[in-house]
């Protein structure tokens, strides 16, 4: 029975998922990716998902700094969750808990603060450096 609540329940929340598999990538209250450094090992990260919160978890013997390039996965299907708008750019799916569906740009530079999160030509910029970004993207006629 607490079963059929908890998935009451998570219908009810913002929920993410792969763009190529379309696995659930939210886990209680974490979004799951895998991300890969240019040198060096894997990391299985725990993201905040809400759009602006940069709050993430790994375990303490990785090694992460303010710019250095992540290449995200999915941990799922492993493919890659590079954005069609920039090489910077991670994307996956959103849906609200309204039932809307969006796509979430993110960075993948640590320490790079920007969030997109768009449905057609509606876009939401989230973080201290997503203006900056806008600008370099060429969204910013579009929102």
């Amino acid at each position: 029975m607490a079963a059929n609540r908890n998935r009451k329940e998570d219908a009810m929340k913002t929920d993410y998922n792969c763009p190529h598999c379309h696995a659930q990538l939210l886990v209680k209250d974490h979004l799951i990716l895998t991300a890969l450094p240019d040198h060096g090992p894997g990391i299985l990260l725990l993201m905040n998902p809400e759009a602006g919160n940069y709050e993430t978890i790994y375990h303490s013997s990785c090694r992460v700094y303010d710019g250095q390039h992540f290449d995200f996965r999915c941990p799922v299907c492993h493919h890659e969750l590079r954005s069609e708008l920039h090489k910077n750019l991670v994307k996956v799916n959103m849906t609200d808990e309204h039932g809307k569906h969006f796509e979430l740009h993110f960075s993948c530079i640590a320490g790079q603060k920007c969030t997109y999160k768009i449905m057609g030509n509606e876009i939401s910029s989230y973080g201290k450096d997503a203006s900056k970004c806008l600008d370099m993207l060429g969204l910013i006629e579009k929102s």
